[in-house]
């Protein structure tokens, strides 16, 4: 992806993994997985949504990130196997 690229990610696409960004990337990256992660861990991964919505919030493009939290919370809800109260307590 051309926009990690200009980031200076050193990876492959589409493993995106929080340790192969530049030092000056990293604090933006952990601050990113801790207020949109709707799990307690794993802040250290991102997978393909995650990574567009970076990408987006770095390029300065337009993004519906309230329909994105929306999305995630309603797939939470229907998976019955995970048992989540809050979803996204950081980013509330």
């Amino acid at each position: 992806m051309k926009a990690l690229s200009k980031m200076s990610y050193e990876g492959d696409y589409p493993t995106v993994l929080k340790k192969l960004f530049p030092p000056y990337w990293r604090p933006l990256v952990h601050v990113f997985l801790l207020c949109i992660s709707e799990n307690k861990g794993e802040l250290d991964q991102l997978n393909q949504i995650k990574t567009s919505a970076m990408v987006v919030l770095v390029n300065n493009w337009a993004y519906n990130f309230s329909a994105f939290v929306f999305e995630n919370m309603k797939r939470m809800l229907e998976n019955p196997k995970k048992k989540i109260f809050m979803p996204y307590p950081r980013f509330f």
